[in-house]
């Protein structure tokens, strides 16, 4: 039997210096499309949760107004940005509603406390508006319903509706969110 010997220095071994380029290249190409992911995912989410808060206090307030606008007493002022209720509970006073277009908010004031419930607030604006009157079509051409202007005794229904919007940092684009309704006063 004859042993050959064999040189392990010629063929074998590591890679050439344009493959080690090619590959760090491939590398850099697929991490920077991870990160480019990673940042539109981060955004995407930061801009969801934004929109999320952002419509749940919009709700909230809609939910409170429409509340104390049906459990109230009767209206005591109102003007396009500011509503003046007397309700039931209120101890120490009336319950207002103010927008202040300053400072861009919406605030509640009960029983001496004033609470922020909305910030970011664009437009806002209270109507009174009386029943429809018996024997009168209760529609326009269009088919809308239409009620007919009230003043502050002779209001049976109080609509309200604002437009707010919230930027989110480093991006374009705003979270707006949009209410409006029509509550009927229930006590009177």
């Amino acid at each position: 039997m004859e042993f050959k010997r064999i040189n392990h220095n010629r063929g074998c071994g590591g890679f050439t210096l344009v493959e080690m380029m090619v590959a760090v290249a491939v590398g850099c190409l697929l991490l920077a499309a991870l990160a480019t992911l990673y940042v539109f995912s981060m955004r995407s989410f930061a801009a969801m949760a934004n929109y999320s808060d952002l419509n749940n206090k919009s709700r909230y307030a809609s939910d409170l107004i429409s509340r104390d606008i049906r459990s109230c007493l009767k209206v005591v002022n109102a003007t396009a940005t500011q509503l003046v209720l007397n309700e039931p509970d209120d101890t120490t006073g009336n319950t207002t509603y103010n927008f202040d277009e300053v400072a861009a908010t919406l605030s509640r004031t009960k029983n001496g406390e004033t609470k922020v419930l909305l910030n970011g607030v664009e437009s806002l604006s209270f109507a009174l508006y009386q029943r429809p009157f018996v024997n009168v079509t209760p529609y326009d051409t269009a088919g809308n319903e239409k009620f007919p202007p009230a003043t502050i005794s002779s209001a049976k229904l109080i609509a309200f509706q604002w437009s707010c919007s919230r930027r989110l940092v480093g991006s374009l684009n705003n979270s707006e969110s949009l209410e409006a309704a029509m509550v009927e006063l229930r006590n009177q």
